[in-house]
């Protein structure tokens, strides 16, 4: 099951305290102070019946990165997903890294579904 268009349909107008948040796939290229990027990292086929399987699982991880504090965007991210029929997982350390002056956390979560 491809989540990609989801999860950018449901991020594409994402605005915290009122500051827009670009996502993208994988890597982002602009400018901006915060920033999401997304990427699924294991799709599963799960029922399995009458040789063949009837449902899925897709496990995916947004990073967010941003100049200041990144807390209420946190939030508001496990928030949308949850909104959205995901399940959040976990999140990674928060790090801050130097190389590119963003601090930066991942949001694991996964979505089941329907087979394709």
């Amino acid at each position: 099951m491809n989540i990609n268009p989801q999860i950018e349909e449901i991020f594409k107008d994402f605005e915290v305290d009122g500051v827009f948040i670009p996502i993208a796939f994988l890597n982002y290229y602009g400018k901006s102070d915060v920033y999401l990027t997304y990427y699924t990292w294991l799709e599963q086929s799960q029922e399995f019946h009458d040789d063949d399987y009837h449902a899925s699982i897709s496990y995916a991880t947004i990073d967010i990165f941003s100049k200041t504090n990144f807390k209420n965007i946190l939030a508001s991210v496990k928030q949308k997903l949850k909104e959205n029929g995901f399940t959040w997982i976990d999140n990674s350390p928060e790090t801050y890294e130097p190389e590119i002056g963003f601090y930066h956390v991942a949001v694991n979560f996964y979505i089941e579904g329907t087979s394709d």
